[in-house]
Formats: C-alpha cells, structure tokens, sequence
C-alpha cells in the first residue's frame, strides 16, 4: 500500500539580529521598571527620603532611555528581516504603525522627563546616579512644569497602552496563529525561543 509523501516542515521565520533582540528585552524590561517606579512615586505616600531616591532612580534610569534607543534606531536602520508570509498585510501595516508609536515615545518620554526636572520650581539638581549634574533644558516655572508633568505622565498612559497592543499581537501569534513569529525576537535557540514555549503550528499529513 503506497504512502503519502511526508508534507514539509514550514521554514522558520527569520530572525532579528542579536543586537536587535538584547536591545529589545533590555528596554522592555528598563520600561517595565520606569513605570513601576513612576507610580510608586504617583501614588504611594512614602517619607521624604523615600521619595526623593525614587524619583533620584525615575531621572536617573528614565535617561539611559535616549542613548538604548538612538543605538536601536541605528541598528535598526541597518536593516531587518522579511516579513513571515503568515503575516497579512493589514497586520503588517498595524505592526509598523505601533512599532513607530513605540520609538517616538521611548523618545518623547525621557525629554519631557528632563524637561519637567528642569521646570520644577523646586530647583533641584538632577544628578544621574550621582554620576554628575545634568543641566536644565530651560528655567524654572510652576505653570511650565504642570503642564509637562502632565504631558509626561499621559504620554506613559499611551506607552503602556500601545505596549499592550503591542503585546497583544504578539500573544496571537504564540497562542493562536502558532506560526514561530515570537521566535523572531526570541533570546533562545531557533527552534524553541526562550519566551516561546508553545511550538510552532504545522499541517498534518492528509
């Protein structure tokens, strides 16, 4: 009795580069951390000396942002792997369109950080883990710095919503679609990334 020939494994989708991948976790983890620390300063009533080291670390982390992300974007701009054919066009429109949402924040956040440290009528140094002195963008103001305040934690609003959507996507692609897209960006060997514990969907044999 013949067989049907055995139906081909589907090719893994390729990967981002190294560089790319250990950027992407350890900013999504110094993010994580920045909005952890930003509503500890928020909402918990701390002693002033809890206060001002949470805020001391908010300044001081919230700036190794901008060097992370012009070394993601040059990196970046090297170029990057083919889209999955699993990935339809509307998909990929949505993904690009939250991935530029997500760089103009992990910018926009850390200068209207800087620019609300500046503003503050308090006129407190900001020293970056003590490192040096950070100097003020513009001077002083009580109604400058509500406002950036402001603007700055609306902007987080929006960082956290778009890393929700963001990640989102991604849960689809591990947990329904199945198609090894998350192995892209994984840390882990090709065939089973490190974050991706469910293997990839393939066809049955007719």
């Amino acid at each position: 009795m013949n067989r049907s020939p055995p139906t081909a494994t589907p090719a893994e989708p390729p990967r981002w580069r190294l560089s790319i991948r250990l950027l992407h976790w350890a900013m999504a983890a110094l993010l994580a951390f920045l909005v952890a620390i930003g509503l500890a300063m928020t909402w918990l009533h701390t002693d002033l000396g809890t206060s001002f080291w949470l805020y001391q670390q908010h300044k001081s982390w919230g700036l190794v942002v901008l060097p992370l992300v012009a070394l993601r974007l040059s990196e970046r701009l090297r170029g990057a792997p083919p889209w999955p054919a699993s990935i339809g066009r509307w998909e990929r429109v949505s993904a690009t369109a939250v991935r530029a949402l997500l760089y103009a924040l992990m910018v926009a956040l850390p200068v209207t950080g800087w620019l609300t440290a500046s503003s503050s009528p308090l006129s407190m140094p900001t020293r970056p883990f003590g490192w040096f002195t950070l100097p003020p963008l513009i001077a002083p103001d009580a109604a400058t710095f509500a406002v950036l305040q402001a603007a700055h934690a609306w902007l987080a609003w929006v960082l956290v919503a778009a890393t929700l959507v963001h990640v989102a996507g991604a849960l689809k692609h591990w947990l329904v679609d199945r198609d090894g897209t998350m192995n892209r960006i994984g840390l882990g060997p090709k065939q089973l990334s490190i974050v991706v514990f469910i293997p990839a969907r393939r066809e049955r044999d007719p």
